[in-house]
């Protein structure tokens, strides 16, 4: 673990005051961790890797198996004075087998816990990766409804324009073109605010989906970024060389070769000891005794052609497990450079932004100011309050791309962004 967390950005940017409708974004994570079909499924898949694993084990464990039989038979038959077959014969039988040298069977049992270590980090891994698609989810949602709010807000301005020009028209200093174009800006705005208010629709839903949780889309999240950079690359690059990712990868790889080695010894014999204790009432071939036992060892080796393809076929599956795994941290380093290299541009594009929003929103003052004073057309008006909305979705959409990149740096190190 590193040193530093990501306690201080989820406290500055994550999580809403109490003032603001829509969840915390930890409540989401939460959701997903208990309802998100990804993780039961990788859960599911955990837990039935941890009982082969028990299965591999338990094969390789002494073994106790008994059986019982009555058969009725149509005559007794006995010679001097022992019976050999009873009228009503009963047999029964308790043996005990014992496994003393099995090199493959071990072998398996060393693959099958690897595979299940590799099924835990699997479902780790899971687990960032629905977290992954929930932090991307919360932060369109976050941005859907800011921009929602302010098409609505523009919408409100628009109007204001219209009942100015209507009464231009009405006192005669404003063209009937000068109305329609106000009334035609209503509509247009009008559209805008329907599309917004469509995107957060969809969005609270596919984040509902995601975890369980019903958004509360009631009143407008904090979404703010101070535009501070990121600590070096190479902090990153070193604390996302063991992800759980990569960890299942090498997990699955060293269960591969064990598989293997297990092929190849299977040559070998296989040796092992079993008791049994009998017990019959045809005592016709043990003496006249009721109940006898034994006890011996035996040595099983089998060979045909099918063991040679066998074996290459498995030593083929360790190369690929090699090659899945050396894949996977050149994927994982990848993905912590882009997110890197995105912030670092999300950074540069949100200075930009905000200046951009605050100069157009000027402009739009002095526009809406000229206009009323008569000094400036409604065409520059309009111009400069498209320009202004136009700004500030721009603005809201790169901080949400921020706040979302930050987090899936730290989600690409294996960090989840609520621990």
């Amino acid at each position: 673990m590193t040193k530093w967390s990501v306690a201080p950005l989820l406290g500055a940017v994550l999580l809403s005051p109490p003032a603001f409708a829509l969840q915390p974004l930890d409540e989401f994570v939460r959701g997903a961790r208990a309802h998100n079909p990804g993780n039961l499924e990788a859960r599911a898949a955990g837990e039935s890797a941890a009982a082969q694993a028990g299965e591999a084990l338990g094969g390789a464990l002494p073994g106790v198996s008994a059986s019982a039989a009555y058969t009725r038979n149509q005559r007794e038959v006995s010679f001097g004075g022992l019976v050999v077959t009873p009228r009503d014969q009963r047999d029964a039988s308790v043996t005990l087998t014992v496994p003393l040298v099995d090199l493959a069977k071990f072998a398996g049992i060393a693959a099958a816990r690897r595979s299940a270590e590799a099924a835990a980090q699997r479902r780790e891994a899971t687990a960032l990766e629905v977290e992954a698609e929930v932090v991307q989810g919360y932060y369109q949602l976050a941005a859907d409804l800011a921009l929602a709010d302010a098409a609505r807000k523009q919408l409100e301005a628009v109007r204001v324009n219209l009942t100015l020009a209507s009464e231009a028209l009405a006192a005669g200093t404003a063209t009937t073109l000068d109305a329609e174009r106000a009334s035609a800006e209503v509509e247009r705005q009008a559209q805008q605010l329907t599309a917004a208010q469509l995107a957060v629709t969809l969005a609270a839903r596919a984040l509902e989906s995601r975890t369980g949780v019903t958004p509360d889309v009631a009143a407008l999240p904090a979404l703010e970024d101070d535009l501070h950079r990121e600590r070096p690359l190479a902090d990153f690059i070193g604390a996302g060389a063991s992800t759980p990712l990569i960890r299942a990868a090498v997990a699955t790889r060293e269960a591969a070769e064990r598989v293997s080695t297990g092929q190849r010894l299977s040559l070998l014999p296989a040796i092992g000891a079993s008791a049994t204790q009998r017990f019959t009432n045809a005592t016709g071939f043990t003496g006249g005794y009721k109940d006898v036992w034994a006890a011996g060892i035996s040595a099983v080796w089998a060979f045909d052609l099918s063991s040679v393809f066998a074996i290459q076929a498995r030593g083929a599956d360790a190369a690929a497990a090699r090659a899945r795994e050396d894949a996977t941290r050149l994927a994982a380093a990848d993905a912590i450079h882009r997110t890197w290299s995105t912030i670092d541009a999300d950074l540069a594009r949100g200075r930009s932004a905000r200046a951009q929003a605050q100069v157009s929103a000027h402009a739009a003052e002095i526009a809406r100011t000229r206009y009323r004073s008569g000094v400036a057309s409604q065409l520059d008006l309009i111009q400069a309050e498209r320009d202004a909305f136009s700004a500030e979705a721009t603005r809201i959409q790169s901080v949400a791309d921020l706040l979302n990149a930050r987090l899936q740096l730290r989600l690409a190190v294996g960090h989840s962004p609520v621990e």
